[in-house]
Protein backbone atom coordinates (compact mmCIF):
# COMPACT_ATOMS: atom_id res chain seq x y z
CA UNK A 1 0.00 0.00 0.00
CA UNK A 2 1.27 3.57 -0.55
CA UNK A 3 2.91 5.73 1.79
CA UNK A 4 2.30 9.26 1.75
CA UNK A 5 3.18 12.23 4.30
CA UNK A 6 2.21 15.05 5.43
CA UNK A 7 5.07 17.40 6.51
CA UNK A 8 4.08 19.65 9.78
CA UNK A 9 7.73 21.07 10.21
CA UNK A 10 6.58 21.31 13.94
CA UNK A 11 9.25 20.85 16.38
CA UNK A 12 7.69 19.25 20.28
CA UNK A 13 9.79 22.10 21.96
CA UNK A 14 7.79 20.99 25.49
CA UNK A 15 10.03 17.47 24.52
CA UNK A 16 13.17 19.36 24.52
CA UNK A 17 12.69 21.74 27.21
CA UNK A 18 12.10 18.69 29.99
CA UNK A 19 15.25 17.01 28.12
CA UNK A 20 17.35 19.82 28.12
CA UNK A 21 16.44 20.84 31.87
CA UNK A 22 16.87 17.34 32.85
CA UNK A 23 20.22 17.65 31.06
CA UNK A 24 21.41 20.85 32.76
CA UNK A 25 20.44 19.79 36.10
CA UNK A 26 22.69 16.47 35.78
CA UNK A 27 25.50 18.14 34.42
CA UNK A 28 25.92 20.57 37.42
CA UNK A 29 25.37 17.80 40.06
CA UNK A 30 28.12 15.37 37.76
CA UNK A 31 30.31 18.24 38.31
CA UNK A 32 30.12 18.04 42.04
CA UNK A 33 30.24 14.41 41.96
CA UNK A 34 33.47 14.32 39.31
CA UNK A 35 35.11 16.55 41.46
CA UNK A 36 36.08 14.19 44.02
CA UNK A 37 35.94 11.10 41.65
CA UNK A 38 37.95 12.45 38.07
CA UNK A 39 37.22 16.08 37.27
CA UNK A 40 37.89 14.65 33.79
CA UNK A 41 34.26 12.95 33.79
CA UNK A 42 32.73 16.26 33.18
CA UNK A 43 33.92 17.20 30.65
CA UNK A 44 33.41 13.70 29.22
CA UNK A 45 30.11 13.85 30.24
CA UNK A 46 29.22 17.32 28.11
CA UNK A 47 30.84 15.78 25.21
CA UNK A 48 28.54 12.93 25.09
CA UNK A 49 25.52 15.34 25.94
CA UNK A 50 26.84 17.24 22.49
CA UNK A 51 26.81 14.71 20.16
CA UNK A 52 24.07 12.93 21.47
CA UNK A 53 22.24 16.44 21.03
CA UNK A 54 23.91 16.46 17.37
CA UNK A 55 22.53 13.29 16.73
CA UNK A 56 19.05 13.66 17.98
CA UNK A 57 18.64 16.44 15.83
CA UNK A 58 19.98 14.43 13.09
CA UNK A 59 17.38 11.97 13.09
CA UNK A 60 14.89 14.44 13.59
CA UNK A 61 15.27 15.10 9.92
CA UNK A 62 14.54 12.02 8.62
CA UNK A 63 11.37 11.38 7.44
CA UNK A 64 9.92 7.80 9.62
CA UNK A 65 9.48 5.47 6.45
CA UNK A 66 13.20 6.03 5.98
CA UNK A 67 13.84 4.72 9.78
CA UNK A 68 11.26 2.42 9.98
CA UNK A 69 11.80 0.30 7.39
CA UNK A 70 15.29 -0.01 8.68
CA UNK A 71 13.85 -1.96 12.32
CA UNK A 72 15.07 -5.10 11.40
CA UNK A 73 18.50 -4.08 10.54
CA UNK A 74 19.20 -2.01 13.46
CA UNK A 75 17.92 -5.04 15.66
CA UNK A 76 19.80 -7.74 13.93
CA UNK A 77 22.68 -5.61 14.54
CA UNK A 78 22.52 -4.65 18.37
CA UNK A 79 21.43 -8.24 18.84
CA UNK A 80 24.87 -9.70 17.05
CA UNK A 81 27.26 -6.55 19.34
CA UNK A 82 25.10 -8.01 22.42
CA UNK A 83 26.24 -11.85 21.18
CA UNK A 84 29.97 -10.62 20.64
CA UNK A 85 29.93 -8.79 24.23
CA UNK A 86 29.52 -12.29 25.83
CA UNK A 87 33.21 -13.36 24.28
CA UNK A 88 34.73 -10.03 23.99
CA UNK A 89 33.20 -7.68 25.88
CA UNK A 90 35.18 -5.53 29.07
CA UNK A 91 34.75 -7.00 32.79
CA UNK A 92 33.56 -3.84 35.17
CA UNK A 93 31.81 -4.52 38.35
CA UNK A 94 31.27 -7.83 37.82
CA UNK A 95 29.63 -8.10 34.46
CA UNK A 96 31.08 -8.16 30.82
CA UNK A 97 28.55 -5.19 29.30
CA UNK A 98 30.57 -3.02 27.46
CA UNK A 99 32.95 -3.40 23.66
CA UNK A 100 35.77 -1.62 23.23
CA UNK A 101 35.88 0.55 19.52
CA UNK A 102 38.79 2.31 19.16
CA UNK A 103 39.37 2.88 22.27
CA UNK A 104 35.28 3.67 23.26
CA UNK A 105 33.83 2.18 25.61
CA UNK A 106 30.64 0.71 23.89
CA UNK A 107 27.28 -1.17 25.43
CA UNK A 108 25.17 -1.84 23.16
CA UNK A 109 22.60 -3.30 25.74
CA UNK A 110 21.78 0.43 25.76
CA UNK A 111 21.15 0.89 21.40
CA UNK A 112 19.78 -2.27 21.69
CA UNK A 113 16.45 -0.85 23.61
CA UNK A 114 16.33 1.06 20.68
CA UNK A 115 16.04 -1.46 18.58
CA UNK A 116 13.94 -4.03 20.14
CA UNK A 117 11.47 -0.73 20.54
CA UNK A 118 11.72 -0.27 16.83
CA UNK A 119 11.35 -3.84 15.78
CA UNK A 120 8.04 -4.84 18.34
CA UNK A 121 6.30 -1.15 16.84
CA UNK A 122 6.96 -2.89 13.19
CA UNK A 123 5.77 -6.44 14.11
CA UNK A 124 2.64 -5.48 16.34
CA UNK A 125 1.04 -2.94 13.92
CA UNK A 126 0.62 -5.11 11.32
CA UNK A 127 -1.48 -7.41 13.78
CA UNK A 128 -5.03 -7.50 14.60
CA UNK A 129 -6.70 -6.59 17.65
CA UNK A 130 -7.56 -7.57 19.67
CA UNK A 131 -3.73 -9.29 19.93
CA UNK A 132 -3.39 -12.90 19.08
CA UNK A 133 -1.71 -15.18 21.66
CA UNK A 134 0.63 -16.37 18.46
CA UNK A 135 1.32 -12.21 17.72
CA UNK A 136 2.24 -12.23 21.60
CA UNK A 137 4.40 -14.92 21.41
CA UNK A 138 6.20 -14.07 18.48
CA UNK A 139 6.75 -10.56 20.23
CA UNK A 140 7.55 -11.73 23.55
CA UNK A 141 10.07 -13.79 21.48
CA UNK A 142 11.47 -10.52 19.40
CA UNK A 143 12.08 -9.07 23.41
CA UNK A 144 13.15 -12.41 25.13
CA UNK A 145 16.19 -12.44 22.61
CA UNK A 146 18.29 -9.59 23.97
CA UNK A 147 17.13 -9.84 26.98
CA UNK A 148 18.29 -13.28 27.68
CA UNK A 149 21.97 -12.20 26.19
CA UNK A 150 22.35 -9.29 28.99
CA UNK A 151 21.10 -11.50 31.83
CA UNK A 152 23.84 -13.84 30.76
CA UNK A 153 26.40 -10.99 31.05
CA UNK A 154 25.07 -10.57 33.69
CA UNK A 155 22.73 -7.49 34.54
CA UNK A 156 19.34 -8.34 35.76
CA UNK A 157 18.62 -4.39 35.64
CA UNK A 158 18.82 -3.95 31.78
CA UNK A 159 17.14 -6.88 31.09
CA UNK A 160 14.33 -6.01 33.33
CA UNK A 161 13.87 -2.82 31.15
CA UNK A 162 12.92 -5.11 27.99
CA UNK A 163 9.82 -6.54 29.99
CA UNK A 164 8.75 -3.42 30.91
CA UNK A 165 9.17 -2.18 27.47
CA UNK A 166 7.14 -5.24 25.88
CA UNK A 167 4.39 -4.81 28.43
CA UNK A 168 3.63 -1.61 27.66
CA UNK A 169 4.04 -2.22 23.91
CA UNK A 170 1.71 -5.12 23.62
CA UNK A 171 -1.05 -3.47 26.06
CA UNK A 172 -1.30 -0.74 23.68
CA UNK A 173 -1.71 -3.58 20.85
CA UNK A 174 -4.32 -4.85 22.50
CA UNK A 175 -3.10 -7.91 24.02
CA UNK A 176 -5.90 -8.97 26.62
CA UNK A 177 -5.09 -8.89 30.18
CA UNK A 178 -5.97 -12.74 30.37
CA UNK A 179 -2.88 -13.61 28.28
CA UNK A 180 -0.48 -11.12 29.79
CA UNK A 181 -2.22 -12.55 33.46
CA UNK A 182 -1.32 -16.04 32.83
CA UNK A 183 2.33 -15.33 31.26
CA UNK A 184 2.58 -13.31 34.43
CA UNK A 185 1.60 -16.41 36.46
CA UNK A 186 4.13 -18.52 34.82
CA UNK A 187 6.96 -16.24 35.29
CA UNK A 188 5.99 -16.05 39.41
CA UNK A 189 6.15 -19.95 38.93
CA UNK A 190 9.67 -19.73 37.79
CA UNK A 191 11.14 -17.73 40.28
CA UNK A 192 11.86 -20.19 42.68
CA UNK A 193 13.91 -21.20 40.09
CA UNK A 194 15.19 -18.05 39.14
CA UNK A 195 16.36 -17.91 42.59
CA UNK A 196 19.04 -20.30 42.56
CA UNK A 197 20.22 -19.29 38.69
CA UNK A 198 21.36 -16.25 40.38
CA UNK A 199 25.02 -15.30 40.93
CA UNK A 200 26.17 -14.92 44.69
CA UNK A 201 26.23 -11.27 45.00
CA UNK A 202 22.73 -10.96 43.18
CA UNK A 203 21.42 -12.84 46.49
CA UNK A 204 23.04 -10.55 48.43
CA UNK A 205 21.35 -7.61 46.64
CA UNK A 206 17.45 -8.59 46.83
CA UNK A 207 18.67 -9.72 51.06
CA UNK A 208 20.20 -6.51 51.93
CA UNK A 209 17.26 -4.84 50.12
CA UNK A 210 15.26 -5.90 52.95
CA UNK A 211 17.23 -5.66 55.96
CA UNK A 212 20.95 -3.21 54.70
CA UNK A 213 22.39 -3.04 58.22
CA UNK A 214 22.73 -6.96 57.85
CA UNK A 215 25.87 -6.84 55.95
CA UNK A 216 26.59 -2.86 56.28
CA UNK A 217 29.98 -2.79 54.83
CA UNK A 218 29.30 -5.15 52.33
CA UNK A 219 26.38 -5.66 50.23
CA UNK A 220 24.16 -3.05 52.29
CA UNK A 221 26.93 -0.58 52.02
CA UNK A 222 25.83 1.45 48.97
CA UNK A 223 22.13 2.03 49.74
CA UNK A 224 23.31 2.88 53.35
CA UNK A 225 25.30 5.81 51.74
CA UNK A 226 22.59 6.49 49.58
CA UNK A 227 20.19 7.02 52.17
CA UNK A 228 22.00 8.92 54.31
CA UNK A 229 23.18 11.69 51.46
CA UNK A 230 20.09 12.24 49.96
CA UNK A 231 18.10 12.37 54.17
CA UNK A 232 20.58 14.67 54.91
CA UNK A 233 19.68 17.22 51.92
CA UNK A 234 16.46 17.85 54.04
CA UNK A 235 14.27 20.55 52.27
CA UNK A 236 16.77 22.92 50.55
CA UNK A 237 20.02 20.87 50.63
CA UNK A 238 23.05 21.30 51.78
CA UNK A 239 24.51 23.25 48.52
CA UNK A 240 26.73 22.69 45.21
CA UNK A 241 29.95 21.27 46.00
CA UNK A 242 28.63 21.02 49.98
CA UNK A 243 27.46 16.96 50.12
CA UNK A 244 29.64 15.48 52.94
CA UNK A 245 28.56 12.20 51.35
CA UNK A 246 29.58 13.25 47.99
CA UNK A 247 32.69 15.12 48.53
CA UNK A 248 34.14 13.20 51.24
CA UNK A 249 34.06 9.73 49.43
CA UNK A 250 31.33 8.05 51.29
CA UNK A 251 29.02 7.53 48.17
CA UNK A 252 29.94 4.70 45.66
CA UNK A 253 28.61 5.36 41.84
CA UNK A 254 27.75 8.67 42.65
CA UNK A 255 28.57 10.14 39.05
CA UNK A 256 26.54 7.01 37.55
CA UNK A 257 23.69 5.16 39.06
CA UNK A 258 23.46 7.49 41.94
CA UNK A 259 23.88 10.54 40.88
CA UNK A 260 20.35 11.57 42.14
CA UNK A 261 21.46 10.84 45.40
CA UNK A 262 24.22 13.91 44.96
CA UNK A 263 20.85 15.82 44.22
CA UNK A 264 19.38 15.10 47.40
CA UNK A 265 22.05 15.87 49.26
CA UNK A 266 23.12 19.08 47.46
CA UNK A 267 19.88 20.61 46.45
CA UNK A 268 17.48 19.23 48.85
CA UNK A 269 14.11 17.78 48.68
CA UNK A 270 13.14 20.77 46.28
CA UNK A 271 15.69 19.69 44.08
CA UNK A 272 14.50 16.25 44.32
CA UNK A 273 11.04 17.02 43.20
CA UNK A 274 11.94 19.36 40.26
CA UNK A 275 13.63 16.38 38.51
CA UNK A 276 10.88 13.85 39.95
CA UNK A 277 8.33 16.81 37.73
CA UNK A 278 10.78 17.25 34.82
CA UNK A 279 11.05 13.35 33.71
CA UNK A 280 6.83 13.42 34.09
CA UNK A 281 6.60 16.26 31.95
CA UNK A 282 8.82 14.49 29.69
CA UNK A 283 7.10 11.43 30.15
CA UNK A 284 3.27 12.41 30.12
CA UNK A 285 4.66 14.99 26.66
CA UNK A 286 6.04 11.56 24.95
CA UNK A 287 2.96 9.79 25.70
CA UNK A 288 0.09 12.63 24.07
CA UNK A 289 2.54 12.54 21.66
CA UNK A 290 2.12 9.30 20.60
CA UNK A 291 -1.93 9.50 21.33
CA UNK A 292 -1.84 12.29 18.56
CA UNK A 293 -0.04 10.05 15.95
CA UNK A 294 -2.18 8.34 13.28
CA UNK A 295 0.47 6.04 11.88
CA UNK A 296 -0.28 2.84 14.07
CA UNK A 297 3.77 2.02 14.30
CA UNK A 298 4.72 5.39 15.25
CA UNK A 299 2.29 5.50 18.02
CA UNK A 300 3.86 2.02 19.31
CA UNK A 301 7.31 3.04 19.02
CA UNK A 302 6.33 5.86 21.32
CA UNK A 303 4.77 3.67 23.78
CA UNK A 304 7.54 1.62 23.73
CA UNK A 305 10.18 4.53 24.78
CA UNK A 306 7.41 5.99 27.59
CA UNK A 307 7.73 2.31 28.68
CA UNK A 308 11.68 2.26 28.60
CA UNK A 309 12.16 5.58 30.13
CA UNK A 310 9.18 5.35 32.68
CA UNK A 311 10.08 1.76 33.99
CA UNK A 312 14.52 2.96 34.05
CA UNK A 313 13.46 6.22 35.77
CA UNK A 314 11.03 4.33 38.20
CA UNK A 315 13.71 1.88 39.51
CA UNK A 316 16.71 4.30 39.55
CA UNK A 317 14.80 6.51 42.28
CA UNK A 318 13.25 3.65 43.95
CA UNK A 319 16.71 1.90 44.20
CA UNK A 320 18.80 5.26 45.53
CA UNK A 321 16.04 5.48 47.86
CA UNK A 322 16.01 1.95 48.68
CA UNK A 323 12.41 1.29 48.23
CA UNK A 324 13.78 -1.64 45.37
CA UNK A 325 16.51 -3.37 45.31
CA UNK A 326 19.91 -2.19 43.87
CA UNK A 327 20.41 -3.43 40.45
CA UNK A 328 22.51 -0.64 38.36
CA UNK A 329 20.46 1.10 35.47
CA UNK A 330 21.71 4.64 35.21
CA UNK A 331 19.03 7.51 35.29
CA UNK A 332 18.13 8.43 31.69
CA UNK A 333 19.86 11.81 30.42
CA UNK A 334 21.51 12.75 33.84
CA UNK A 335 23.51 10.03 34.81
CA UNK A 336 27.31 9.65 33.32
CA UNK A 337 27.19 6.87 30.47
CA UNK A 338 27.91 8.05 26.47
CA UNK A 339 26.05 4.85 25.19
CA UNK A 340 22.70 6.02 27.34
CA UNK A 341 23.15 9.51 26.52
CA UNK A 342 23.02 9.19 22.96
CA UNK A 343 20.47 6.30 22.66
CA UNK A 344 18.35 8.55 24.86
CA UNK A 345 18.51 11.72 22.64
CA UNK A 346 17.87 9.48 19.24
CA UNK A 347 15.15 8.30 21.23
CA UNK A 348 14.11 11.84 21.53
CA UNK A 349 14.93 12.81 18.11
CA UNK A 350 12.86 10.05 16.69
CA UNK A 351 9.86 11.51 18.13
CA UNK A 352 10.41 14.45 16.84
CA UNK A 353 10.54 13.29 13.56
CA UNK A 354 7.37 11.59 14.21
CA UNK A 355 5.66 14.68 15.29
CA UNK A 356 7.13 16.74 12.30
CA UNK A 357 5.78 14.22 9.71
CA UNK A 358 2.65 12.55 9.67
CA UNK A 359 2.84 8.93 7.98
CA UNK A 360 -0.81 8.26 5.68
CA UNK A 361 -1.23 4.58 4.24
Amino acid sequence: MPVSLRSSHAWDWTVLAAAASLVLVGALAMCSAASAVNPQLGLRHATWIALGVALSFGVARLSPPRWMDAAGVVYGLTLSALALVLVAGAVRLGAARWLSVFGLSIQPSEFMKLGTIALLARYLAGQPRPLPARAVRGSLLIAGAPALLIVLQPDLGSASIFGAIWVGMVWIAGASPRTLGGIAASLLALLPIGWHLLHDYQRDRLLVFINPHADPLGAGYTIIQSTIAIGSGRWLGRGWFAGTQNQLSFLPERHSDFLFSVIGEEWGFAGSVAVVALFGWLLARTLRVAGELSDPQGRLFLAGVGAWLGYQVFVNLGMVMGLVPVVGVPLPLMSYGGSSMIAVWTALGLLQSLRRWEVHE
